[in-house]
């Protein structure tokens, strides 16, 4: 089998999770991975034979940047040259542009591949408080393209993401499947739902302008019946936190939305299960993993057009589709949605059935396989 390094700033916990395992693991059966990325604290591990290397991720944002750009320039081609690589597999066409460019200037003979898990660009001024969002913007514009330009090939995870690289002028390769996540918790839950008195509706994701939880408390202001809202994430941005608060305690539902920072796998599980609906009203979005996690509840789901998540959903069949950062359209879709609950259950079990035969982990393999095989002819 191939030797492929799969190189990301991604950030894992030491000890290693059973499902990061499990997904190290499905990528040893269609390859001989190395993984590269950060933790919290340097570390090796090996997990079914598959070697992966930890590197101590900095705390300050900006030194850590310089870290990912050091080893990912230096290190990683000493990885492909001492451990003979077939294919070098990047997370994202902005972080990957270092180590592109270093194995084009050293001539190293192997393969490149690109995965854009998301909308790489809009999502440095909508997710991060950065200064000078438009000098970043371009910067990272500049650095994507050139690593599109340079891939043998890519991997999108949605039509969306697709689009945006051939935007970028790629004509190239590509293969076309979901990030990794293992339902079978999710599909296996107990489910909890009923609707009597309140609807209760959730949120997962990271609590920022991109992700837009802002316009699920401004669409609740008309919605006629009780409502309650959990927002469920983390949030890098304190100054759109203090937004969020002050709207929070101006809307007339104040007393029924709550935040909540961080669960546990089990405990976000046991939400999803007992939720009436699931809102992901990103601006920007590659798939949205959290939407599958919902459908392999049977919760019923309602998200943003325009973005990648449209992928994964029917109108009327598995799921809701609302107008991009409309809050009026948002309103009136919950409110329909309310009044026509049966309707709504079965979109969740329809849903449900959905990622049973489009998510599972054997997807997942065959799509590895098929990118390796495509990249190596």
């Amino acid at each position: 089998m191939n030797k492929v390094l799969f190189v990301s700033p991604t950030v894992y916990s030491n000890p290693l999770t059973k499902d990061i395992q499990k997904k190290f693991q499905s990528l040893s059966n269609v390859c001989n991975p190395i993984v590269y990325a950060f933790s919290e604290e340097k570390f090796s591990s090996s997990v079914e034979g598959v070697e992966a290397i930890f590197n101590k991720k900095n705390k300050n944002r900006f030194l850590n940047y310089l870290k990912i750009i050091f080893l990912f320039f230096f290190k990683i081609p000493k990885i492909v040259k001492d451990q003979n690589i077939d294919i070098v597999c990047l997370q994202d066409p902005i972080t990957g542009f270092f180590t592109i460019f270093s194995l084009k200037i050293r001539k190293l003979p192997v393969k490149i591949v690109v995965e854009t898990h998301g909308d790489f660009i809009d999502t440095i001024g909508l997710e991060k408080n950065l200064l000078l969002p438009k000098f970043y913007t371009s910067l990272f514009s500049y650095l994507a393209k050139y690593s599109i330009k340079k891939a043998d090939l890519i991997r999108s995870i949605s039509e969306f993401t697709e689009k945006q690289v051939l935007n970028f002028g790629y004509q190239g390769l590509f293969v076309r499947f979901p990030a990794w996540i293992n339902i079978d918790n999710y599909l296996n839950a107990d489910i909890k739902r009923s609707y009597s008195d309140t609807f209760k509706i959730i949120f997962v994701g990271s609590v920022t302008e991109r992700k837009n939880p802002k316009i699920i408390i401004e669409s609740l202001e008309t919605i006629d019946g009780n409502v309650s809202l959990e927002i469920i994430g983390q949030t890098p941005n304190l100054k759109y936190l203090k937004e969020l608060n002050n709207l929070i305690s101006s809307s007339k539902h104040a007393e029924s939305i709550t935040m909540t920072p961080f669960i546990k796998a089990e405990e976000l599980i046991s939400k999803y299960s007992s939720a009436n609906l699931f809102i992901l009203p990103s601006k920007s979005e590659g798939l949205g993993r959290v939407i599958i996690e919902a459908q392999s509840t049977a919760c019923p789901v309602l998200v943003s057009s325009n973005t990648g998540m449209v992928d994964l959903i029917i109108e009327n069949e598995t799921g809701y589709i609302f107008e991009n950062n409309n809050k009026n359209d948002l309103s009136n879709k919950i409110q329909h949605i309310m009044n026509n609950y049966e309707s709504a259950l079965q979109t969740g079990l329809n849903s449900k059935d959905f990622v049973k035969e489009n998510q599972s982990v054997a997807n997942f393999e065959f799509g590895y396989k098929k990118l390796i095989d495509l990249v190596s002819t």
